[in-house]
């Protein structure tokens, strides 16, 4: 469904960047962004059919024969065994067009599987996009060798590949709804989340999930006229952030001197009277830049 064929049918929808525009809206991710179409103008129907169209349109018109594609996207009641917790691993290739014919699907999934032992199953929802089970029976950061894994294979294969790594859940009948859910937020970092290979579902929690009342607060709208919209100033706020206030770290990531970093710190205090320095002031700076705009940093 394109944009013209969407809006015929629901002329009051709105598309935007913003993941949400508050709770009188019913809101989905589409091509990149995300459409809003007023609650008061849907039914239980017609919001369970978009959801399916939506949410669905990257995937193939069946769904694998794949006892786990089965339970996770039919919303089926047999739950395969095997695992009690389990951490769902998405994925998102980009090749060039000419090569998509000698790409080979099944042999892709078995470097990465035989590559990553976590992997306890897997499927492609397209030719480009699917799915890897993780086996993770106790919680501990698999984010450096999953890099691993991406710089290994991506060579190999002459591709690029982003992985979408959501937060370990027990395996019952809330992970299809669960999974769901992760889909939709990852959706939101696509656009936004250019030149990381690995998102995680922690790194763009905060703003995704308050931005349905923030982006609307005028508290924070007012804080980010203050802070203003450089460049400068976000990748101050943002590499601060990322280093819980370690200034010796967001220097480095800023290729800048610690002294420097410092001396743009203490302009930034006089011009807002916010100390990055301080957790609960760069918090509020964090929140100001990147829930007003809609858009979770990374």
């Amino acid at each position: 469904m394109n944009q013209n064929e969407l809006q015929q049918l629901f002329p009051e929808a709105k598309i935007t960047t913003a993941p949400s525009l508050g709770p009188a809206y019913f809101t989905l991710p589409f091509q990149s962004r995300w459409v809003h179409i007023p609650e008061h103008t849907l039914n239980g129907r017609e919001k369970a059919l978009l959801k399916q169209l939506l949410l669905n349109e990257d995937q193939t018109s069946e769904i694998p024969q794949n006892p786990w594609a089965q339970f996770l996207l039919s919303h089926k009641t047999d739950i395969p065994s095997g695992l009690a917790q389990t951490q769902l691993l998405q994925f998102s290739l980009s090749y060039r067009e000419e090569d998509a014919g000698s790409f080979d699907q099944a042999l892709w999934l078995d470097a990465f599987s035989q590559t990553l032992p976590l992997v306890r199953d897997c499927f492609f929802l397209n030719s480009k996009s699917g799915v890897f089970i993780l086996d993770t029976p106790e919680p501990y950061c698999i984010d450096d060798e999953l890099a691993a894994v991406l710089d290994i294979l991506d060579d190999d294969f002459s591709l690029r590949t982003t992985l979408y790594l959501g937060q370990r859940w027990p395996v019952d009948a809330r992970l299809p709804l669960l999974f769901e859910e992760e889909r939709k937020i990852f959706a939101a970092s696509r656009t936004i989340a250019k030149g990381n290979k690995i998102t995680t579902l922690a790194a763009i929690a905060l703003p995704y999930f308050i931005s349905e009342s923030g982006n609307q607060n005028p508290v924070l709208q007012a804080l980010q006229t203050t802070i203003g919209s450089s460049d400068s100033t976000d990748e101050l706020i943002t590499a601060m952030w990322r280093n819980q206030g370690n200034l010796s770290k967001a220097a480095a990531d800023l290729y800048l001197h610690r002294n420097t970093l410092q001396y743009r710190i203490d302009r930034f205090f006089d011009a807002t009277g916010l100390s990055l320095k301080n957790m609960d002031d760069l918090a509020l700076a964090y929140l100001a830049i990147t829930v007003v705009a809609g858009i979770p940093n990374n």
